[in-house]
């Protein structure tokens, strides 16, 4: 169940599992993945697949997840993706279905206190950005440019990078509720993200990876939208060091279960700058797949069952690219693309910087392989009929 629940599910299915998912998209491949699916999104051929849903993301996948329940034979398990990291409550209902493989929601709570995580890193060389709600900030106070944020949010929806104070004024006038946003210090650097498997106790970093985000090769230009993942990374040992000791100790102090992903920025005077924890598996699981030989989602499970692998993992160079429209555009044929995942279906019309699939590819190195992606994202906007073609 999660905001793209489509990955964990082709993983589940290709064990022999019997998988039902609650998913946002509703994405042409979920039927090859799964045995049942519902999506949150329900459009029809000529609307756009994004809409407003009128409920909570997060309350709307929990509640198709029991009429799932509720329909089908009873579930062994539950694994959860993108979509509950701010709202761990929602799960809740859910516990008296099947036992949740990973952390508990009061683990997910841990996880996103940010106080307690500042607590902790007190010693540590990595560095947390500051931060303060908009309702208790002096605008003649701050440092600029900073970054303007929702408190809840996920993938960089809804984040700006604000250069002025003029700005920011004008910015929040045009908000409904200013107090549900937070004014965060703008750390420029190289986006990074470290996966680790965790048993409550104990923790082995899995993954050191980058992060692709605001890729104008993906369709997206000068903005904070998640875009992909790419290892390895080119950085020094002291980094990457710095970087692992501090996801484990910080998943071993906040009791974590299964695999989570840390998010940092590695600027350029070296300064590791921690930005958030993922309680949950993370979008970089088919890239770590199919750049290695493991299965992510075993190591998950072994994890939560008390077992860290003892052996060495060797990644291949991989990139995954998330394909965003550059314009207003109706999806044609994309179905008949080999190698593309996360289908947006025929018909359906995709706004400017909407997803459109994701593509993820392995070569003799990072430059190969985005490149490889790169021509794959040129294959998919041929399938793309502007919508000004089509009215």
């Amino acid at each position: 169940m999660g905001f793209n629940a489509r990955p964990v599910a082709c993983n589940l299915k290709k064990t022999g599992a019997t998988v039902f998912v609650s998913d946002y998209w509703g994405d042409s491949d979920l039927d090859d993945c799964c045995d049942e699916w519902i999506a949150v999104l329900s459009a029809l051929p000529g609307q756009r697949q994004r809409q407003t849903i009128g409920k909570a993301l997060h309350k709307a996948l929990v509640e198709n997840m029991l009429v799932l329940i509720e329909e089908l034979p009873p579930m062994d398990l539950i694994l959860i993706g993108s979509g509950f990291d701010d709202y761990s409550d929602s799960l809740r209902p859910l516990l008296d279905a099947a036992p949740i493989i990973g952390n508990t929601p009061d683990g997910m709570k841990r996880a996103r206190d940010r106080e307690r995580i500042v607590e902790l890193l007190e010693d540590s060389p990595v560095r947390v950005p500051w931060s303060i709600p908009v309702a208790e900030s002096n605008f003649s106070d701050l440092e600029f440019p900073l970054v303007l944020r929702p408190i809840h949010s996920g993938g960089g929806s809804g984040i700006r990078l604000i250069r002025r104070e003029e700005t920011l004024e004008s910015v929040l006038s045009d908000c409904e509720d200013p107090s549900g946003f937070i004014l965060q210090e703008y750390v420029s650097g190289l986006d990074l993200s470290c996966s680790v498997l965790s048993t409550g106790n104990d923790s082995r970093a899995l993954s050191v990876q980058g992060q692709l985000v605001g890729v104008p090769s993906a369709g997206v230009n000068c903005t904070f939208a998640y875009c992909g993942n790419y290892i390895p990374v080119r950085i020094s040992s002291e980094s990457q060091r710095t970087i692992e000791e501090a996801s484990i100790e910080l998943c071993n102090e906040l009791s974590l279960m299964g695999s989570n992903g840390i998010d940092f920025v590695l600027n350029e005077n070296g300064e590791v700058y921690l930005m958030e924890i993922n309680p949950r598996i993370q979008g970089s699981l088919e890239m770590l797949e199919t750049a290695s030989e493991i299965s992510v989602l075993s190591l998950h499970i072994e994890a939560v069952e008390g077992c860290l692998p003892d052996y060495d993992i060797q990644f291949r160079p991989t990139v995954k690219m998330i394909v965003y429209a550059r314009q207003d555009s109706v999806v044609r044929g994309l179905s008949s693309l080999n190698g593309i995942a996360d289908r947006t279906p025929d018909g359906l019309r995709v706004n400017r910087g909407d997803p459109v699939c994701t593509v993820v590819r392995s070569g003799s190195s990072i430059e190969s392989s985005y490149s490889c992606c790169i021509n794959d994202a040129a294959r998919v906007s041929n399938h793309l009929v502007p919508t000004s073609d089509t009215d």
